[in-house]
């Protein structure tokens, strides 16, 4: 509903409106009119001053009641949920989904792309992150075993704070297993087909076990393009151990690992994707575009939509102060002790009744003998 150029969202709690006068004259009557027909508590009618328990003035009666029925009606406007304004934001129309699988086989610890490839490896992938918009992206890790670490999502900083805890003894397995990497990108994206879909293998390893192949093919059934990137060098760099030395093998000898692009470069060829070494940098989101540009555009948009803007907190944060300056109102004030001069009447005295003068005379009476005495 609209009113006064303001889009309200709950016109209906306007409906309560009259009920405020209402409130505030049952909440008032026994102050106000002085009948006491409402079974408020004593406090309510009388008025707790700096020298006496007095009658309430009247005109801090009126604030009080000014100050609380102003409140609710501005309470009750904050419910209305005004909406006033637009205010622009961005919309992804989703269609692409991004799989990073990395490798966190022990190789990945070589330095010979520096500062190491498993380093190398997470620049490029948070240069990534930082640099998508809207799509969906998930996170597959492997070595000797695979699984599915971040399942594909559109929120990154699940993704970026998971890649700073990667390494070698993440995976119990050693080894390079993308029979299994395969397999898990398979499942994880899922049956629909209406996405643009690309797997990014950021790896160093050639697989010895030819059935990736077959795994391979169950991906490609899904659409599915591979852009793969060999972090690594042809000259290599020998295998540190977990000591901080020299990994070697059975006869006593170090050993050297180096780049094995062909399995990597065959996972591209046969997705319709690319391979890239990694040695230099690489701009990851420019090899997506290159790739996507190559075969399907696909249907990812990103476009503008506006939305009005909710006011409602310009009538809250009024209606919250006066309810407590209203309920300040009515709370008691304690009187200053002060001193009763003796043998006089004081103003107390004075509105005390016959009987209990009488009695307070006679106390001082005693007192006075007392002191003669």
């Amino acid at each position: 509903m609209s009113l006064f150029g303001v889009h309200w969202e709950e016109p209906g709690f306007f409906l309560l409106l009259p009920l405020v006068p209402l409130a505030c004259w049952l909440i008032f009557r026994g102050t106000v009119g002085g009948s006491g027909a409402l079974p408020l508590p004593k406090i309510m009618r009388r008025w707790a001053g700096a020298r006496a328990v007095v009658d309430r003035p009247r005109a801090t009666r009126r604030r009080g009641g000014l100050w609380l029925g102003t409140g609710l009606v501005l309470a009750l406007i904050a419910l209305a949920r005004p909406q006033y304004g637009h205010l622009e934001e961005t919309v992804f129309d989703q269609s692409r989904e991004v799989l990073l699988a990395l490798d966190l086989s022990a190789s990945m610890l070589a330095d010979d792309v520096k500062p190491t490839r498993l380093a190398r490896a997470k620049l490029l992938m948070g240069n990534l992150l930082d640099e998508l918009q809207g799509e969906r992206v998930g996170l597959a890790v492997f070595a000797g075993t695979s699984f599915l670490q971040v399942p594909l999502s559109s929120d990154y900083e699940v993704l970026r704070d998971i890649l700073p805890g990667l390494d070698p003894s993440y995976l119990p397995q050693a080894g390079t297993d993308y029979t299994g990497m395969l397999r898990v990108a398979t499942e994880a994206f899922g049956q629909s087909s209406a996405a643009d879909r690309f797997l990014i293998v950021l790896s160093d390893g050639e697989a010895h076990d030819p059935g990736w192949k077959a795994a391979l093919e169950e991906l490609k059934k899904k659409k599915v393009k591979v852009i793969s990137l060999g972090i690594g060098t042809a000259a290599g760099a020998l295998l540190p151990d977990s000591q901080g030395g020299v990994m070697k093998d059975e006869r006593g000898a170090a050993v050297l690992t180096r780049l094995e692009p062909s399995t990597l470069e065959a996972l591209a060829s046969e997705t319709g994707g690319a391979y890239r070494e990694a040695s230099n940098w690489v701009d990851i989101k420019d090899l997506l575009q290159e790739t996507i540009e190559q075969g399907k555009a696909g249907e990812f948009s990103k476009t503008r939509e506006a939305r009005q803007a909710e006011r409602f907190q310009w009538a809250l944060a009024p209606a919250v102060f006066l309810l407590a300056l209203s309920l300040a109102l009515e709370m008691p004030v304690l009187p200053s002790r002060r001193r009763v001069a003796m043998g006089a009447v004081t103003q107390g005295e004075a509105s005390l009744p016959p009987v209990m003068k009488k009695s307070t005379k006679l106390v001082s009476k005693e007192k006075k003998a007392r002191v003669h005495a």
